[in-house]
């Protein structure tokens, strides 16, 4: 029996990058659209690195299961050095968004015009 469809081969790589693509939009997502929501800095943040640690432990986990072993500890290494950069990034960019946001959400009080 002969296949003739075009099959989708998720390798490891191919799943490495689909993870880190995942964490930077689903925390982005949560962290952006909470703050939208309730206009609240500390919460919004909270939410969207809850969400960006959940993500990490879990390709973290991933990540060191499929590289298993002694003669692999390079490959191993590389991604999870990997996934903490993208942990750090995702970090930093959803604080500035949200800070960024929060300044021209909430802002300065429009002058009063008696004065």
């Amino acid at each position: 029996m002969r296949r003739t469809g075009v099959g989708l081969a998720l390798t490891y790589d191919t799943i490495y990058w689909l993870m880190l693509g995942a964490g930077f939009v689903i925390t982005g997502l949560v962290g952006i659209l909470l703050m939208w929501k309730t206009e609240k800095l500390l919460l919004s943040f909270l939410a969207g690195t809850a969400v960006n640690i959940v993500l990490t432990v879990g390709a973290v986990w991933w990540w060191s299961s499929a590289f298993a072993g002694s003669e692999q500890q390079f490959s191993r290494m590389f991604g999870l050095f990997g996934l903490g950069v993208s942990f750090a990034n995702n970090e930093v960019l959803l604080f500035f968004a949200q800070l960024i946001m929060k300044k021209k959400i909430g802002g300065d009080p429009a002058p009063d015009a008696d004065a």
